[in-house]
């Protein structure tokens, strides 16, 4: 690529661990447990490690921010501090979460902090379904967190926008599905987008295939960078391709912002590689059994805010621009 780095979002990832251990995640072992990732994917991005990405970030037109990658932001008990930096870059705040924490006190706080964009991840339309896939006991209080936390960005007149995230469990259910979860979407009046599930470059099998033409994701070429907590070895804030290469890590490194910068990761001979494979279509191993090299516009089932498909919260540029 020639010419200065540009990035429109950036996903930094302040958490790698998480507090769930949901089936169709790679962040889950086999036998239920959390810590598939390994031991130097699990860690904490420190705050001034954090604001040195947002403020490089910042030099090359920042937008967005996401503050989740593959981790839970929600474990951070300071996630308003790391709200702060990014508003005082002039960015938007987006954290995508399963929502367990997300309510009292520290609710506030984040919304206070300026959050732009909080996403509640519910995969089942009811308790019995939501712990069979997110193996947890906590539907209903993540449901009461979502009403509480609705409630009190109207209250505040907080311009957060809060939403909710949903996925498709049986395909050859999909209508009832659908409306069992515009239930959920209703009763708190937010936003919704029901998707069919993913299947993390190949290391999940959502029991599907989808239909289309396989060709770039377009992110290789696209405005956007993934910034993890951890690394390989002791080193941190790796570069990944995107965050559908969880559970494959180690292989998708491009770089590391503990040892170079951003600018310099960007225009390296790893991302350079990546990019000349998506444009030959001869691609890595951790891209060529992804899903979403496939452009299949039925993957995206339901939405009630008119959401350009392949278009994130926030930002400006559209994935199928770069396809």
């Amino acid at each position: 690529m020639d010419g200065k780095m540009q990035i429109d979002r950036a996903v930094i990832e302040i958490q790698g661990g998480c507090n769930y251990t949901c089936q169709m995640c790679p962040q889950t072992n086999p036998d239920g447990t959390t810590g598939a990732r390994g031991k130097n994917w699990m860690k904490k991005m420190p705050l001034a490690e954090f604001e040195r990405y947002v403020a490089e970030c910042a030099e090359a037109g920042l937008n967005v921010v996401n503050l989740d990658g593959s981790g839970e932001a929600t474990i951070s008990m300071d996630l308003p501090k790391y709200i702060e930096v990014v508003k005082k870059y002039g960015a938007q705040a987006v954290i995508f979460s399963n929502g367990y924490r997300m309510n009292g006190n520290f609710m506030k706080e984040c919304v206070d902090a300026g959050l732009d964009f909080f996403r509640f991840s519910i995969v089942g339309y009811n308790y019995d379904k939501y712990k069979e896939w997110m193996n947890s006991d906590n539907f209903y209080r993540v449901i009461s967190n979502l009403h509480e936390m609705k409630r009190y960005v109207v209250r505040s007149k907080s311009k957060c926008v809060v939403a909710t995230y949903h996925l498709i469990l049986d395909n050859d259910n999909i209508d009832h599905e659908v409306e069992e979860y515009k239930k959920i979407v209703k009763s708190a009046n937010v936003q919704t987008e029901i998707w069919k599930m993913h299947n993390w470059s190949g290391v999940y099998d959502p029991e599907y295939d989808r239909s289309g033409e396989k060709k770039t994701c377009g992110r290789p070429f696209s405005p956007d960078i993934v910034i993890r907590a951890g690394g390989l070895g002791s080193s941190t804030g790796a570069i990944h391709p995107c965050c559908q290469v969880l559970g494959r890590d180690d292989e998708a490194v491009l770089g590391h912002g503990s040892l170079n910068t951003l600018e310099e990761i960007w225009y390296g001979d790893e991302y350079n590689t990546l990019r000349k494979q998506h444009e030959t279509g001869d691609y890595p191993d951790f891209c060529k059994s992804c899903d979403f090299l496939i452009d299949d516009p039925e993957v995206l089932v339901y939405t009630n805010h008119g959401r350009e498909n392949y278009k994130m919260y926030g930002t400006k540029f559209n994935l199928d621009d770069y396809r």
